[in-house]
């Protein structure tokens, strides 16, 4: 009776460590996952500007471009690759409050969406003008409070395609118009490599487009899989977003992971030197992805 009485008391009180454990688990990702809503979009809370007099300037100082920087979150780059009269485009969805939302890309995986509270439609920002081997990506996926993102290398700038490895099960491959998925976020940024010419950015993009495409998808490339697979050779045996952006360019003798370690993320990649921001939208110009 006595042994009885002690077997029902130690599962009691494995029992109560297993619910403590599970609740204790629970709170800690809800309070993550609110910690994580407050990086879900930048919005200026600084005076927006009248642009006028800047779009009827005829050469810019560099005064002018930060100012357009701040405003409309268009770098040097994107500034000059766009219409003067669309900038107060630019600038209404940089200010853009809007209302957040979640789509799930997976079960367990939220993506931060943008949406009107008047109409209750889908916001859609405006895109520079985009060129191949650009990169785009966004915070806006995130996991139990970890915002690990999401990146993907535009292949056909006029088309807006991109190069991606987008989630398991899902094969690495071109999806035409993919750059509509980012500027449905509630944030993303353009990168474009310095120092390169439009035929080098462009031949990186080729060559990744045909030999990166049908790769199966693993999350733990630099967890328990080396990053780097390709020593005698150019492709992978698998991949994932921020991986296979990094593949692109380290097929072409670029590293684009500032950090150097294990595994490669859309924030290393954000914060390499190699590349210069085109366009940002929902992040602070002075702090980035930081």
């Amino acid at each position: 009776m006595r042994s009885l009485r002690r077997s029902v008391f130690l599962l009691f009180l494995i029992g109560t460590v297993f619910c403590l454990t599970v609740a204790s688990a629970g709170i800690f990702f809800l309070v993550a996952d609110a910690v994580c809503e407050t990086a879900a979009r930048f919005v200026p809370s600084y005076e927006k500007a009248d642009l006028g007099p800047l779009i009827e300037k005829e050469v810019w100082t560099e005064e002018d471009y930060d100012l357009i920087y701040r405003q409309t979150g268009l770098a040097r780059a994107g500034a000059d690759s766009v219409p003067r009269s669309d900038l107060k485009k630019f600038q209404d969805a940089f200010f853009f409050e809007g209302e957040i939302y979640h789509e799930m890309t997976t079960p367990i995986t939220p993506h931060d969406k943008l949406r009107d509270p008047a109409t209750k439609r889908d916001v859609t920002a405006p895109v520079v003008p985009l060129e191949e081997g650009d990169i785009i990506l966004t915070s806006t996926t995130h996991l139990f409070g970890w915002r690990h993102g999401h990146a993907g290398l535009v292949v056909n700038g006029t088309l807006g395609s991109t190069l991606e490895s987008f989630s398991i099960g899902v094969d690495s491959g071109t999806k035409t118009g993919g750059v509509r998925w980012f500027a449905r976020s509630t944030n993303f940024m353009v990168l474009r490599l310095k120092g390169a010419t439009a035929e080098e950015r462009k031949k990186i993009a080729d060559d990744a487009a045909r030999e990166l495409k049908g790769l199966s998808y693993n999350v733990f490339l630099g967890f328990f899989l080396p990053k780097d697979q390709c020593e005698n050779g150019r492709t992978p045996t698998a991949t994932h977003c921020s991986h296979l952006v990094w593949q692109a360019y380290k097929n072409a003798g670029y590293d684009i992971d500032p950090t150097g370690g294990p595994l490669v993320t859309p924030d290393d990649i954000a914060n390499c030197p190699l590349f210069e921001v085109v366009q940002i939208y929902g992040f602070d110009p002075d702090k980035l992805w930081k």
